[in-house]
């Protein structure tokens, strides 16, 4: 006679520092490497708003930023953007792990579960991006206001960036753009982190080994989903965040992301939704990896 054991029901193990801590290393190293594609990214995402587009390709926009503001400028937002992933990228990581764990998804497993793992990678995204608004929301707008189609003025660090925004806006203008942030971060998070270990664990399925050409392999595949999923998003955030305001610290532009959707589909057409593609998939290629 056999005796079938109940089984225990899960209790997720409690996540080392170590998520947290590797996850941010990891974020500022990335994000120091790629800084210049960034601010490609950014430049060729809000041009077109009035109509005229001065970047048609990535080398174009790399040849005229040196041109017109020097080498230099491809380093532009570097502090705010080293401060962001130091908090957003610790806690997205970490808070992923966490996440993953408590919806029974057991940590080095190759079981497919890719509804787990992209609700895991939803919660974690949105929930860091939008804590973090602020230092995203500065980086943007001291690597837009170079462009004088802008109307920003041109500023010189993270402090004076910010004071000018909290003067004028009031403490909530740091967080102008969140709902986008939130909404770019929750689709980057589920397709990056999710796709990145659903296709590791394929692979692993398919007999090849735990190494760098599987790390290499899977980063790569999975920076592309990120980026095709996110671009739309990532497009709307930058032109929500760089846009101008008014006296009461509205957007001139854009009342809303969907109202910053709508204008930009109308005037543009959709291809506005992948405009600077190539210049964000360089950009979070590498960082995935």
């Amino acid at each position: 006679m056999s005796v079938t054991a109940a089984r225990e029901p899960f209790r997720p193990k409690r996540t080392s520092y170590r998520h947290f801590l590797y996850g941010g290393l990891a974020s500022c190293c990335a994000e120091a490497a790629t800084m210049p594609l960034d601010v490609i990214k950014v430049r060729m995402q809000v041009q077109g708003q009035k109509g005229t587009v001065a970047y048609k390709t990535f080398l174009e926009t790399l040849g005229t930023v040196i041109r017109s503001d020097g080498v230099f400028a491809l380093w532009t937002g570097t502090g705010p953007a080293l401060l962001r992933q130091g908090t957003y990228g610790t806690l997205r990581v970490g808070l992923y792990a966490r996440a993953k764990e408590y919806l029974g998804v057991l940590d080095g497993s190759t079981e497919a579960n890719p509804v787990r793992k992209i609700s895991a990678g939803i919660a974690s995204g949105s929930f860091s991006a939008a804590v973090c608004n602020p230092t995203d929301l500065i980086k943007v707008r001291m690597q837009a206001s170079r462009m004088e189609s802008s109307g920003l003025p041109r500023y010189s660090g993270i402090i004076e960036n910010a004071s000018h925004i909290v003067q004028k806006n009031g403490f909530g203008g740091l967080y102008r753009g969140v709902g986008a942030t939130a909404s770019r971060a929750a689709v980057v998070a589920a397709a990056e982190l999710g796709s990145y270990d659903e296709i590791k664990a394929m692979f692993r399925r398919q007999g090849l080994d735990d190494g760098i050409s599987l790390h290499l392999k899977t980063g790569a595949l999975a920076g592309l989903c990120a980026t095709a999923a996110s671009s739309p998003f990532d497009v709307v955030k930058s032109r929500m965040m760089s846009q101008p305001v008014n006296e009461a610290g509205r957007g001139i532009r854009y009342t809303s992301m969907i109202d910053c959707f709508r204008k930009c589909l109308a005037s543009e057409g959709i291809s506005f939704m992948w405009r600077g593609f190539s210049a964000n998939y360089l950009n979070k290629g590498p960082t995935v990896v």
